[in-house]
């Protein structure tokens, strides 16, 4: 891994706007390239109001394992309204004839 430098190099890119290579250069040590398809491309660009990716990632997505994350991720979605909620008990309602009998 490359060592933060420390150094602060502006470049001026115009308009009064200043690129600063350092941060770049370091910053990009942090990033990774993941591959997505178009349908998981659009549902994650659904969730991302504002901010990045990667702050969707971790505030949709749960740390792995743990029912304690879980559940602090799904108190972090936002509230469901009446019909979206009684859509989502009806199908849960729905699936439970399928469930078998250990876990009814």
């Amino acid at each position: 891994m490359i060592p933060f430098c420390g150094k602060e190099s502006k470049i001026d890119c115009g308009g009064g706007s200043l690129f600063d290579t350092s941060c770049a250069l370091c910053y990009m040590k942090h990033v990774k390239t993941i591959s997505l398809t178009e349908s998981a491309y659009q549902r994650l660009l659904s969730w991302k109001t504002v901010g990045t990716f990667s702050e969707v990632v971790e505030r949709m997505v749960p740390c792995k394992g743990t029912l304690g994350a879980a559940v602090e991720a799904a108190q972090s979605l936002p509230a469901l309204s009446d019909a979206d909620f009684e859509d989502l008990e009806r199908m849960v309602h729905s699936t439970r004839h399928r469930l078998t009998a250990t876990w009814s």
